[in-house]
């Protein structure tokens, strides 16, 4: 609400006077009003009260009789001349409707309001231009303070601001983002929306502010020399304010956390002054906006029978319904123990190092084992793991693969289907964010974080290529950060360790001692077996008292018979050749020659070995070895000439030798270093290329193209072909197989939201397939489809129609006007006419697509009911809504008899008429 102040250069109307004058209209029937009124379920708290002295700073209106079932601080946030209460307040009927009416539509919520000293000059003027600065710091410090001492610091906030209360809202959060302190950057990264009622928007339009700072005056009925003098430094300011806003807007979507807007512009004028707000300066472009019937001045009081008031709630409970959600879940899940290995039984206890990371992970904890690779990193966190759940039954246990951001995503994708966390199953939601706000507002779990040895891929800045993966945001923003849970975090890089987890948390893992070390070989033999002390002894000097390097040498005795002292004689021989294997970088440069080799030397007589007794193995394992090491599915490791016979043997043998691990059961992994070994062997024999080519052959064979019914084995072999696509060298042995693959991991992208990414790979498998077929080529003219199917689904709808007429004519030209080819072109270019608003055309041409199926494929087939929905949405676009319902239900009726009710376009389909049916 607008309160008018006295001028120093004239007197300004009683604020009941502009009251009345403004007013639309009154309550008539007040029975009828009271009849419809809504009582809180609380007593009513101090601030309640409209008619009481305007309250400053931020005060609590309304909170649940249960505090603890509140998932949402709503706050208001008053504007110019206005104040806390009456800014809010029905004047005919007194309702004051953040209290009486929306602490009823929305129990779940704690609403707020804040007040300031809305004074137009000071807030204007130059002379005091920390004035809005002071009026967001007292936002931003209120806030922070009252959610500390409720112990609501990570609870999601929503405004509601009016006029220039959205600025002091918008330099808030601006401030927030940016302030050096962590529990004052809490307000902005819990944002989850605002409405902005008549809040200006003219960014760096200084005539703009001029403008509506002239507009002010006018209200005021005062030439106010005080306003006009300061129009043009304070207009520099606000604009700088809100530049910063939408810097802060960009930066929210770039880590997938985007906040939801919606601009409410007034619909009708003040006397003699007009609207205050035009609407195109009141909305924001890309978010919604609605108009309130009412001026300036009226639009922020309701009733509860104000279209205006719904309009308002309606995107409130939206935003709210997604929270209770998720709150609703966290509740109702039950301990999840998501570890894929099982205990082993022969785990040798390393007793003090299981104290210090119980002392180090009480203090800090988030906790860092680090160490060469071998040295048991994560067979300590397994067997932390299994402690752990036996002290806390109660609590989460998960273990998250961290070598690549594709293994952390498809762990956090597995976590949030488990978990059955909403909207874990939509292609449009960042299942990163999605798994990390979980975690954040959940204080019962344990995570592993596995093998996270890449600095790059957890801190390195976006990068965007033909071949690299999309990346929005470091991989080490996703990581929980809710000080209750626990994590635990296994590198082989300790600089790695101190980043993720700080120096004074971070455990550097030593060697077995040979006490530790004699106990573990000796376990992995039989009580029968022939066992001398003192080779023993020589042997884990040898291998230097490293687990994986023991379990591979008993591995190695145990599948050839070998004596202990045979095992030493092969050691020692063949030196000069092991010695050349030592330039292979081991991820650790501080260390010696001698230091590395003796894992390798272990690891070449392993695969010597192999090559000799089991060549399909060894063949296996340099198959594996240009992979991504982890989730590699058995289906990828069988030839065409191999047996089931052949194929388990192959990888029970690579297993004994403990070069392979079974992964999560759905699929096999190598240790980091035996891949690193294997591929430097290789090199040296000058095969590498080779097994990158048949690498690269087998996953596109075997990629699918990425419709639903293939998501799973999509999902399964994304990591494998995201690595070998890495290899330029073999692009041009293979260009069309190359070119297939992009073009196959481009439609799946696209089915699962991932536009940029899905643009890049279809525009080079187009450029490959133009440059080998030429442009009229199916083939080309398939990826060229593919590529405005992806400009469609980016909202580029001149590209998309550019390209679907040049498919389209060239496949009429080609194939002719029945050939499914074409009909789908036309289809396509169908869709882009609906989405330009060229209903005409798009139904001329879906009739025509619809007519012709009907003809050729019959009513039941996939690609007729794809046209009869698509007409179907045309004509209710054109308001012919009894033609679209009737067709969209025999659409609804032969896909839920044909693919199932939970299909995606059954799904779809079913909305869409729900939809139309409501409205």
């Amino acid at each position: 609400m607008w309160k008018l102040f006295a001028s120093k250069k004239g007197k300004v109307p009683a604020d009941e006077d502009l009251e009345s004058a403004s007013s639309e209209g009154t309550v008539k029937d007040t029975a009828e009003y009271e009849a419809k009124k809504i009582k809180s379920d609380t007593e009513p708290l101090a601030d309640q009260n409209p008619n009481a002295s305007p309250r400053l700073g931020v005060r609590i209106l309304h909170e649940p009789s249960d505090p603890k079932t509140a998932v949402v601080d709503i706050v208001f946030v008053h504007g110019l001349t206005g104040n806390s209460a009456r800014t809010w307040v029905k004047q005919q009927t007194g309702v004051y409707w953040p209290v009486s009416l929306l602490s009823c539509d929305i129990p779940n919520s704690r609403i707020l309001s804040f007040g300031y000293d809305a004074d137009v000059v000071s807030f204007w003027s130059p002379v005091s231009q920390n004035r809005v600065g002071n009026h967001s710091l007292n936002l931003l410090g209120g806030l922070t303070r009252l959610r500390e001492k409720s112990d609501t610091e990570d609870r999601k906030i929503v405004f509601v601001a009016h006029s220039l209360g959205g600025l002091v809202t918008q330099d808030c959060l601006w401030t927030s983002r940016n302030n050096p302190e962590k529990h004052l950057r809490q307000v902005s990264s819990c944002t989850i929306g605002i409405s902005f009622l008549g809040t200006p928007h003219h960014g760096a339009d200084l005539a703009a502010w001029a403008k509506f700072g002239t507009t002010i005056a006018r209200i005021l009925k005062s030439a106010n020399l005080d306003i006009v003098s300061v129009l043009q430094p304070g207009s520099e300011m606000l604009a700088r304010i809100q530049n910063g806003f939408h810097g802060l807007l960009r930066m929210r979507i770039n880590e997938g956390s985007e906040i939801a807007i919606t601009c409410f512009f007034e619909e009708l004028p003040l006397p003699v002054v007009g609207k205050v707000v035009e609407m195109d300066s009141a909305v924001i472009p890309g978010y919604a906006s609605y108009g309130i019937h009412a001026n300036h001045m009226e639009m922020t009081k309701f009733d509860g029978r104000d279209d205006g008031y719904e309009s308002i709630l309606g995107e409130l409970r939206r935003w709210v319904k997604g929270l209770q959600s998720a709150h609703d879940s966290s509740k109702a899940s039950k301990p999840l123990f998501l570890v894929p290995f099982d205990r082993d039984s022969k785990f040798v206890d390393r007793t003090q190092l299981f104290k210090n990371i119980d002392e180090k992970i009480k203090a800090h904890r988030r906790v860092s084992l680090a160490g060469i690779g071998g040295v048991g990193k994560s067979q300590i966190a397994i067997e932390y793991c299994y402690r752990y759940q036996k002290l806390h039954p109660d609590k989460h246990v998960v273990w998250v693969h961290a070598s690549t951001r594709q293994r952390l995503e498809q762990a956090y994708r597995d976590i949030a289907r488990r978990l059955e966390i909403p909207r874990w199953n939509d292609p449009a939601v960042n299942t990163l964010l999605l798994v990390s706000e979980w975690f954040n507002d959940n204080q019962q779990w344990l995570m592993i974080l596995d093998n996270a040895d890449d600095g790059d891929t957890f801190f390195a800045k976006p990068v965007s290529t033909v071949v690299d993966i999309e990346q929005t945001r470091p991989l080490s923003s996703y990581l929980p950060k809710n000080s209750q849970g626990l994590m635990l975090i296994t590198t082989r890089d300790k600089r790695m360790s101190e980043r993720l987890a700080g120096r004074h948390a971070s455990i550097t893992v030593p060697l077995m001692t040979l006490s530790e070390a004699q106990e573990l070989f000796q376990s992995q033999f039989e009580p029968t077996d022939c066992w001398n002390d003192e080779d023993s002894k020589t042997i884990l000097d040898a291998l230097e008292y490293i687990p994986l390097a023991i379990t591979q040498a008993a591995a190695f005795l145990s599948q050839n018979n070998c004596t202990l002292a045979e095992y030493l004689d092969m050691f020692r021989t063949n030196d000069s050749e092991i010695q050349d294997l030592l330039i292979e970088d081991l991820g650790d440069l501080r260390r010696d020659s001698e230091s590395q080799n003796s894992v390798i030397k272990t690891w070449k007589l392993s695969f010597d070995l192999i090559s000799r007794q089991k060549p399909r193995a060894a063949e296996m394992l340099s198959f594996m070895a240009v992979l991504d090491r982890q989730g590699i599915p058995k289906s990828l490791l069988k030839n065409d000439a191999d047996s089931n016979v052949d194929v388990t043997t192959a990888l029970g043998t690579l297993q004994a030798f403990s070069l392979i691990n079974v992964d999560s059961g759905a699929g096999y992994q190598l240790h980091r270093l035996v891949q690193l070994s294997t591929l430097k062997w290789l090199e040296i024999e000058g095969t590498k290329n080779k097994w990158q080519e048949q690498a690269l052959l087998t996953v596109a064979k075997n990629f699918p193209r990425g419709d639903f019914e293939t998501w799973t084995a999509c999902e399964a072999f994304l990591p494998q072909a995201e690595t070998v696509i890495q290899y330029r060298n073999i692009i041009e042995i293979c260009p069309e197989q190359y070119s297939n693959l992009l073009e196959n991991m481009a439609y799946f992208d696209q089915l699962q939201g991932r536009y940029e990414i899905a643009c890049t790979r279809s525009t080079a498998a187009f450029e490959m397939k133009k440059k080998l077929f030429g442009p009229e080529h199916l083939d080309t003219l398939t990826s060229l489809s593919l590529l405005a199917s992806t400009y469609w689904n980016q909202g580029r709808w001149d590209e998309a129609e550019k390209l679907e007429v040049q498919v389209m004519e060239t496949r009429l030209r080609v194939l002719k006007a029945e050939h499914p080819s074409t009909l789908s072109s036309m289809a396509n270019l169908a869709s882009t006419y609906r989405n330009q608003g060229r209903w005409d055309e798009a139904e001329k041409l879906e009739v025509q697509v619809m007519e012709t199926r009907l003809r050729v494929l019959k009513a039941e087939h996939p690609d007729t009911l794809s046209s009869m929905a698509n007409l179907a949405y045309t004509y209710n676009s054109q308001s012919r809504h009894s033609e679209a319902m009737e067709l969209m239900k025999k659409v609804v009726d032969l896909r839920t008899k044909i693919i199932g009710p939970n299909h995606p376009s059954t799904l779809n389909s079913i909305n869409w008429l729900r939809e139309w049916s409501d409205a």
